[in-house]
Order: structure tokens, then C-alpha cells, then sequence
């Protein structure tokens, strides 16, 4: 504590750049905060993943979708013990760059998602309520929404039987948001929306999750659906949730191993400035370190002033970036960051690894400096 004043009055002499690297380095803390929190939440994803969840889409893609019969066969295949056919509305709301999306779901998708975070009686509520959706919390908040206010999405691609491309809803529920549903989630009900578009749609929908009847045996249970629509004309592509959800795939890419890059980067740029900037405050004051040792500081005295003084804006910075991530989610329809303690706790032996890093260099000069030399302004 005896070497704080030191330290302060050191980090001080050079306000602007002080604030400038604190800036910086919360910049980077935050990045890394963002990166670290996404990888704990596709932990928890996978984690949360269950074995016994089955999803069927068409093989070969296709927006027409598919018949709702392949449902039904599929409900009538050995091993499975529930059926939820599924369609989307995918469109925006008021401006085309606002993208909206709308599951709609029969009665069976309150079994087959039982650990999402609507309740039973929101379920019930948006199969009563034809015309009704439920919306996780982000979502509502994201079009300012609450109990009973309309919600109008426009599908390009999804026509009304009428001719109209609008779709109106009443806001039934706010539900809360789940790791696996990625920036949350608007349901709706199949029958109404299936009953409302034009006849040459009706009785197609977009994909078939399902529930096995023995978790241990999903894996067979997705190669029998397979191999029974292999030569129909919907030829499926089946996984498991498990295998979606604990690959760590998201759009095809590995996003462990993306935020952990990310991350990295961002570490490497908290090195480079802390250590730039410390090297050059060492530097600047290479005569009052010699004047330092001169009067009885010793090299470890010396060593732990120039840590701290690298530690101050990796520590403070890291805290500030560590929070700033937790209140900034990003967008583009990835999940929320989860801020777990491990996630902290990485931040604060990154901030310390940094620190120590970047006065290794400065410390050994100073260990090695001629004093009399240094003390003459000859460096």
C-alpha cells in the first residue's frame, strides 16, 4: 500500500493517456467479456440439450415445405412417443429491415418443448385463442409489446387466403427467455395459421419435432425416419437435439472456437497497449527510478511499482468491460451472454496475466540500468 501514492502520482503525470488506454482497454475487456459470456451460454445450450428431442427437416431444403401427412407418419413409427408438426412466418414488421419471425405450433408443441420458457397455461392460452401469440421478454420488449396489444408482421412469401401478405396477432403472454431459443421467440397457433393461408398452402408446414420414447435410442430413431423417407418424395434430414445443440455449430461455424479466437485478439490488444504504454512511462522516467534506487529502493520495490502501475488500468478496465458486456447482448440473433463467475474470474487473471506480461520487459531493464548513467539523462 506504501507504493500507491507512487504509482498514482505516476499514472496522473499523463491524464490523456491514461484515460485513453483505460478506454481501450475496456474496449477489449468488453469484447472479451461478450466472447467468454457467448461460450458459457452454448455450454448451457448444450447442456440443457435433450437426448429424447428429435427434429425432421425436408433433405433438400425447399420453402414450400412439406406435407403435414409426413407428421403423421412419422407419429406412427415405433419408438416415437410425441409429434409437434411446426411452420413458420418469417417477415418483418413496419420496415423490411426490421425481421420479425413467428413459430406456429399445434397442441402437441407444449410436450415436445416442455423446457421452454412458457408455462402450461400460456400453451393452453394460445391454442384457446386462435388469433394469439406468446412472446418470450426480449422479444416484446424488442417491439414494445405487452398483454393485449396487436402485433402485425408482414410475410412477403407467406400469402393470406384474402391476398393480403399482413398477419395480425394479440399478444397473449409474455413468457421468459431461454438459452436455446436464439433472441427469443414469438409462437402462434398452426390450425389458425394453416386455416388462413391460401388453399394451395393448407396442410403443409416447415418442420416435425418429436420426443422418442427412450432417450437411449434417439440415434436409431433418427436413422429409421430417415431410411423410411429416404426414396419419398420428402426426403428427410433428421438429428437429434443433442447433436444440434453440443456441436457448437451456429450457421456453420464453430463458435467455440470463434469466440475463443475472439477473445485472444482481444487479449493481445490489452497487451499491446499496456505494454507500449507502460514501456514508455518507464522510459520517460528512467531517471527517477535511478534517483528511486539511489536513496534505498530496492529492485523488488521497484518491480512491484511498475506492476502496479501496469495492473491499475488492466484491473479497472477489465472490470468496467466485464460489465459493460453483461448489459450489451449482441445482436444478429445470437444468444444472450451468460456472465457467470468463471466468466469474471477468466477477466480478472487476464487483466493480472496482461499486467505481468507487460512490465516484464521494463522491470529487467531497470534491474539492468547503470545508475550513474541514468541519473546523468544519458539512457
Amino acid at each position: 500500500m506504501k507504493y500507491l501514492p507512487l504509482v498514482w502520482a505516476a499514472i496522473m503525470r499523463k491524464r490523456t493517456r491514461a484515460i485513453l488506454t483505460l478506454l481501450s482497454v475496456t474496449v477489449a475487456f468488453t469484447l472479451f467479456g461478450l466472447m467468454i459470456g457467448l461460450s458459457a451460454t452454448f455450454d448451457l445450450v448444450a447442456e440443457k440439450a435433450r437426448a429424447d428431442r428429435i427434429y425432421s427437416d425436408p433433405r433438400f431444403g425447399g420453402s414450400s415445405g412439406m406435407p403435414i401427412a409426413v407428421a403423421r407418419q412419422i407419429a406412427s413409427l415405433p419408438g416415437v412417443k410425441t409429434v409437434a408438426p411446426m411452420s413458420y412466418i418469417g417477415g418483418y414488421v413496419q420496415d423490411p429491415k426490421n425481421h420479425a419471425f413467428v413459430a406456429m405450433l399445434d397442441s402437441h408443441a407444449g410436450q415436445v418443448l416442455a423446457d421452454w420458457g412458457i408455462t402450461q397455461p400460456q400453451w393452453d392460452a394460445a391454442q384457446r385463442d386462435r388469433t394469439g401469440v406468446v412472446m418470450s421478454r426480449s422479444q416484446a420488449e424488442r417491439w414494445h409489446k405487452k398483454v393485449g396489444d396487436t402485433f402485425t408482421i408482414i410475410s412477403p412469401q407467406t400469402t393470406r387466403a384474402d391476398g393480403s401478405k399482413s398477419w395480425n396477432f394479440k399478444v397473449l403472454a409474455i413468457a421468459e427467455d431461454i438459452p436455446q431459443a436464439m433472441g427469443g421467440y414469438i409462437i402462434g397457433n398452426y390450425d389458425y395459421f394453416d386455416k388462413a393461408r391460401a388453399l394451395a398452402d393448407q396442410g403443409k408446414i416447415n418442420e416435425v419435432a418429436l420426443l422418442a420414447s427412450d432417450p437411449g435410442r434417439s440415434a436409431e430413431l433418427v436413422r429409421l425416419i430417415d431410411q423410411t423417407f429416404a426414396n419419398s418424395a420428402t426426403p428427410l434430414a433428421s438429428i437429434t437435439d443433442k447433436m444440434a445443440r453440443g456441436s457448437g455449430d451456429f450457421g456453420g461455424l464453430n463458435v467455440k472456437s470463434v469466440t475463443r479466437d475472439i477473445a485472444l485478439a482481444g487479449m493481445f490488444m490489452v497487451l499491446f497497449l499496456t505494454a507500449n504504454g507502460i514501456a514508455q512511462s518507464v522510459r520517460e522516467r528512467f531517471a527517477e527510478f535511478a534517483t528511486l534506487k539511489t536513496i534505498g529502493f530496492s529492485d523488488r520495490a521497484v518491480a512491484i511499482m511498475v506492476v502496479l502501475e501496469a495492473a491499475a488500468p488492466c484491473v479497472l478496465g477489465a472490470a468496467l468491460g466485464v460489465a459493460l458486456a453483461a448489459l450489451l447482448p449482441p445482436g444478429f440473433g445470437l444468444p444472450l451472454p451468460t456472465m457467470t463467475g468463471t466468466v469474471f474470474l477468466w477477466a480478472a487473471i487476464s487483466a493480472f496475466g496482461v499486467a505481468l506480461a507487460s512490465a516484464i520487459l521494463p522491470v529487467l531493464r531497470l534491474r539492468q540500468m547503470d545508475i550513474a548513467t541514468a541519473l546523468s539523462g544519458r539512457t
